[in-house]
């Protein structure tokens, strides 16, 4: 998978890449389409790898006003730390984006990070812009391409006794 890094091929010190690769091989293709595209830096030393990265993703996004389907460019950065030591165990490593790696190890995978990343980014509340109208509760139709006749019954009839006191 092309969201490797080989370290070993790096000496100590600070280096840029730009790691790419189709949503199709994170098998993430249901929720984003195209190319994920990783701008990463790498500061390299004898004890540890600090790895900072840059996402960018096309998101297959659905409005919860209109349902309109749209993609939008979705941008996160995280980063990750690697500690280089000859005694590695599963056990030490968690969620925190804190691993380790072993002497035997040559290889990074941003693969699992990406991946988590893309998806943690995702809004929670989807608008295709900011002014969306939605849809019409009676006939349904989008209110951003065209405006409907329909007329909203607000009044509710457990207010009528107060309206009529108050005369309307």
């Amino acid at each position: 998978m092309s969201m490797q890094i080989k370290f070993t091929n790096y000496k100590d010190g600070l280096h840029k890449f730009v790691l790419k690769t189709e949503v199709e091989e994170l098998s993430i293709e249901e929720k984003f389409a195209g190319t994920a595209l990783l701008n990463c830096e790498m500061d390299k030393s004898s004890t540890q790898i600090i790895i900072n990265c840059n996402l960018q993703v096309n998101a297959k996004q659905v409005c919860d006003r209109c349902t309109a389907e749209y993609e939008d460019v979705i941008e996160t950065d995280f980063k990750n730390i690697y500690f280089l030591t000859n005694n590695r165990s599963s056990a030490d490593e968690d969620e925190s984006g804190i691993y380790y790696l072993s002497s035997s190890d040559d290889k990074i995978d941003l693969s699992g990070d990406t991946i988590e990343n893309a998806l943690l980014t995702l809004p929670m509340k989807v608008l295709c812009n900011k002014d969306c109208k939605g849809l019409c509760s009676i006939c349904g139709v989008n209110k951003n391409e065209e405006e409907c006749n329909c007329v909203a019954e607000t009044s509710n009839p457990v207010w009528e006794k107060l309206l009529k006191l108050k005369g309307l």
